[in-house]
């Protein structure tokens, strides 16, 4: 118990620090309450794990990726040909392996793996034999489930079959965190340690989900993990509902972990297992690139070469793919969108981009021509005007002089006047002393 209590206490601290890590990473990379637009996401999970011995931890990675497959089925598969349907397109319809039968296995209330492993981690004379015999005698007609020898039971999943040893699974369930361990923890001289003692304090409070035991503490209060796994998983599926999601599917090549080495038969059972075979197939058979009436005839409708702004998006799309030589077998028109096979709508946007090409040609062409004309435009006015101040400044300039002439010969005149009627009377003054 002391072991338990000491991995109880450890995980915890670890969960605490690593949500405490993601909290600093966004708080450091918030933009703010005003963000609008759209957003891009990356979910890496867990694959699918079988070993030679299954616990707890491969159980619920396990069943995290039967969630997520049924995903996968339902956006490649189910919505694929339900579009198909409801757009009046004729196509073969491509079966599919849906898990949705392994998914109740797993979360049929009340006779369910999750709901009997909770129900058994609650008794407390519940042991790992009592869990295994219980799901043997409630789950054994289910056709996903198969009873072992001893603690074991078989899980056939859309990856293949497991078998899973029920060895520590209440234990691990139960996750035991005895109020005193937090409190030892909230008496750590660091400060972040407190801040995780706290937290897990509350989490404890807000976790009730029945009467108290008379055990008291947090073992009585806090939730499953398997029941928080549960409520996590359908919280990222609500998530992951309100996205366009593309897919990545890793393929394991071989089991010995070495480079350059492949084996066919290991990738062939993946790729049957994930789907990606049944993809392929209704890839090919099907009309994987769509568009809309309205979009494809804003899009393309210029290729026309005439006006097409009056007539209805449906009559400009036909007009496009007859103009284009788009064979009948390559496309189909549904109701509101056009759906295409592999490569046509490439084929499309070839021609488009070389067009536009072409036109972005011609555009620099004129724009250039434009450019240089009214280069050559003010040239001549910058000329002009430049004759025009240099006149008007030379002007100004012989005002100037001129005025300044007229000043000098003024001064000069009444100089030579004054001068001369100097000179004039030294001689009269003169000639009066003579004649006297």
């Amino acid at each position: 118990q002391a072991i338990d209590t000491r991995d109880a206490l450890a995980k915890s601290i670890y969960a605490c620090l690593f949500e405490w890590l993601v909290e600093q990473i966004n708080k450091s990379l918030a933009v703010g309450k005003r963000r609008t637009g759209r957003s891009i996401s990356i979910l890496d999970i867990y694959g699918f794990e079988s070993f030679g011995r299954n616990s707890f931890e491969q159980f619920c990675i396990n069943y995290a990726n039967e969630r997520l497959q049924q995903h996968f089925n339902r956006h490649l598969f189910k919505l694929e040909q339900e579009e198909y349907i409801q757009d009046g397109i004729d196509w073969a319809k491509v079966d599919f392996d849906d898990n949705q039968d392994c998914l109740n296995l797993f979360e049929k209330k009340p006779l369910g793996l999750l709901s009997l492993l909770d129900e058994e981690s609650t008794f407390p004379n519940g042991t790992d034999i009592t869990f295994a015999n219980k799901l043997k005698q409630h789950l054994n007609s289910n056709p996903c489930f198969r009873g072992e020898r001893e603690k074991a039971f078989t899980v056939s999943h859309f990856a293949g079959e497991v078998t899973y040893d029920t060895t520590g699974f209440l234990e691990k369930n139960r996750d035991l965190l005895h109020l005193d361990s937090i409190q030892l923890l909230s008496l750590c001289l660091c400060h972040l340690p407190q801040i995780f003692a706290s937290n897990m304090l509350n989490q404890s409070e807000k976790a009730v989900v029945g009467p108290l035991h008379k055990a008291g503490g947090a073992d009585s209060q806090k939730l499953s993990v398997a029941t928080k796994f549960k409520s996590q998983l359908f919280q990222l599926m609500q998530r992951l509902e309100s996205t366009t999601p593309h897919f990545i599917r890793c393929i394991k090549p071989n089991n010995l972990q070495s480079p350059g080495s492949y084996e066919q038969g290991l990738v062939l059972q993946q790729l049957r297992c994930c789907g990606v075979l049944e993809v392929v197939r209704i890839s090919r058979s099907g009309f994987p690139s769509r568009m809309s009436h309205q979009k494809f005839a804003r899009r393309y409708g210029f290729l026309l070469l005439e006006n097409v702004a009056s007539q209805d998006p449906l009559s400009v799309s036909v007009a496009i793919l007859h103009r284009f030589n788009i064979l009948p077998e390559m496309y189909q028109v549904g109701y509101t969108k056009l759906f295409f096979r592999t490569g046509q709508i490439g084929i499309l946007e070839d021609t488009r981009n070389h067009t536009l090409h072409g036109i972005l040609r011609v555009q620099s062409c004129f724009r250039g021509h434009q450019a240089r004309r009214h280069f050559k435009e003010l040239q001549r006015g910058i000329a002009t005007l430049q004759s025009f101040v240099r006149g008007e400044k030379g002007r100004q300039e012989f005002a100037v002089l001129l005025q300044r002439h007229k000043a000098a010969v003024v001064i000069q005149k009444w100089i030579k006047g004054r001068n001369a009627k100097k000179t004039f009377k030294k001689i009269n003054d003169a000639s009066i002393v003579i004649q006297s």
